[in-house]
Parts: structure tokens; sequence; C-alpha cells
């Protein structure tokens, strides 16, 4: 657990490094430019925190985006025609319905991940498409201000991303399922030897991304103040770049979702430094995709060093001894 902290301790210096460098370009932090980065990184976050919880049993989700699309459009909708608790709850739903379904073909029709999901991808897309072909509908303001509003000039988005740490916190360190799930994530066979039900937890790990992309789907719905069929496009590779910013091994069984909403919060701070430094945003990509590789070689001599430490923390007592 330490471990995984560590590795966390990456996307916390670059957030602290990119934050530093706004402050030198624009002279000031108010309310506003928090409120900009806070409401881009927040449903990055969630989209990375789902993300997250699937990496870490060694698989991968390529329909978050889809399913942030589709629960986006879905909440407009039928908020758009008066019903905006039940728009909620149903974006929600399908979040986890649409996880639901990603787990059950992983697991029963034994397709490997990366296929399963880019399939099921293609069929939320379609879906979205056909609940709203183009952008529209409506949401009223109560749900704007819970998602996009401030308190006492702090942006609301803050909020939830400390509140989602926290809970992230919980569910991967006290709840029998996150320790079920970096169990799984370290060695399938030994998780099976312990008697944990390893389909179960695979399963309950796809439903928890998907319902990490609804609630991004309402949470777009409520910063746009409608729908769009193509609003999750770029929520894939960002949430996965900013799951590996945030520490967690694409192997499985190391990561944090506090690394993971840090490293949402790193890539909304490349676009304001950007935008700050007179720069194109159109090389946000380019950046990002350079502090992805940054990252991954940070993380990997991180390993290396700890490895170095462990064998040579092995060595030493043997030598006591002898």
């Amino acid at each position: 657990m330490r471990f995984a902290w560590q590795r966390s301790y990456t996307a916390a210096s670059l957030v602290l490094l990119l934050f530093v460098i706004y402050l030198i370009k624009n002279g000031s932090f108010g309310s506003i430019e928090a409120l900009g980065i806070t409401n881009a990184a927040l449903p990055l976050g969630l989209a990375a925190a789902g993300e997250t919880f699937v990496i870490l049993t060694n698989g991968i989700d390529l329909s978050i985006g889809s399913v942030i699309t589709l629960a986006n459009v879905s909440c407009a909708v039928v908020a758009g025609h008066g019903h905006a608790p039940l728009a909620v709850v149903l974006a929600l739903a399908i979040g986890a319905a649409a996880g639901l379904v990603n787990g059950l073909v992983v697991c029963f029709a034994r397709i490997a991940p990366l296929i399963a999901t880019l399939a099921t991808s293609s069929i939320y897309i379609g879906i979205a498409l056909i609940v709203l072909p183009n952008p529209g509908g409506s949401v009223p303001g109560w749900l704007s201000n819970w998602t996009a509003g401030t308190t006492s000039s702090i942006p609301v988005a803050a909020f939830w991303l400390a509140i989602a740490i926290v809970a992230g916190w919980v569910i991967l360190h006290r709840l029998p399922f996150g320790i079920n799930l970096r169990a799984l994530g370290g060695s399938e066979s030994a998780s099976r030897s312990a008697g944990i039900d390893v389909t179960r937890v695979r399963i309950l790990a796809y439903v928890a991304s998907g319902l990490c992309s609804g609630l991004a789907g309402v949470v777009l719905a409520g910063l746009t103040q409608s729908g769009d069929p193509t609003i999750g496009n770029v929520y894939l590779l960002d949430g996965i770049a900013a799951v590996v910013v945030g520490g967690t091994s694409l192997a499985g069984g190391v990561g944090t979702i506090a690394g993971s909403l840090l490293g949402a919060l790193a890539l909304a701070l490349v676009s304001a430094v950007l935008l700050v430094s007179g720069i194109s945003t159109d090389y946000q990509y380019v950046v990002t995709g350079l502090i992805v590789i940054g990252a991954l070689l940070a993380h990997s001599l991180q390993s290396r060093f700890e490895l170095r430490r462990w064998r040579q923390q092995r060595v030493l007592p043997e030598e006591a001894v002898s």
C-alpha cells in the first residue's frame, strides 16, 4: 500500500509544478481560474477513477467515453422533458448497466477486455446517437449549480474532487471489495486460492467503472447545460493518461484513486498553462503524451529503486545471522 501511494507522488509533484508555472505566467490565481481548472478536472477525474478500478484487475475499459456520452445525452433528454431527478438516476443506472454488460462479456464470454469493451463501446455510442443525434436537451439550474457553481468563492467541483479522493481511499483500503480488487490484480491464482470470488470482483470493477462514467456524464450535462453525442470522445485516452500519470500500474494490483484524480488535475492544468502562455491548446495532446511517457519512466525508475532496496533489506538480515 505504501508503494502505491509513493507512485502517486509523481502526479502530486506534477500538479505542484504546473500550478507554480501557472502562477508565474498568469501573475495571480483567483476563483475564476480555480473554477475553470476544477470544472475541467472533475469529469476527467471521475472517468479516470472508474478506469482505475478496472486496470487494478489487470484489465482495461475502452468504453468509458461512450458510456459518458450515453449517460450525458440520456440525462439531457429526460431532464429536458421536466424530469431532472429521474434523469440523474437514469444516467447513473445506464452507466452501471453498461459496466455490468462489460463485466459479463469479459468474464463469461471469455473475450479479452480490450476487444470486449471496444465492441461494447461501439454499441453504446450508437445508442447515444439514436437518443440524441445532435447536441440539444437541457438541464435545470440546480444541476448546474451542483456541478459548475461556487460556494464561498470555492468551486463546487473542488469539493467533489476532495470527496472522491476520500471515497476512493475508503473503497480500496477499507472495504472488502477494494482489498479483493487489489489482490486480484496482484495474482489471480493466489486470489482464487484465498477464496476470493474472482468473477464477482471483476464484474463489480466494471460496474464501478460504468457508474463513475455515468456520473461524469451527469456532471458534463450540468457543466454544459445540455447533451452532446460527441462529448465523451476525449475522455477515453485522457482518462487512461490520467490513470498512468497517477501511478496506477497497467499490470494491475498497484494504484490509488487519489493518484488518478491528481493525474486528471495535472492534465487540466496543462491546458490552463498553455492558455496563459499564449500557446495553442492544439499542443495539449503533444504535451500530454510527453507527460505520460515521463510518468512511465519515473514509475519504472521508482519500481527499480524499491526492488533494489527490498533486496538489500533481505540480504542484510541474512548477513547478520551468518
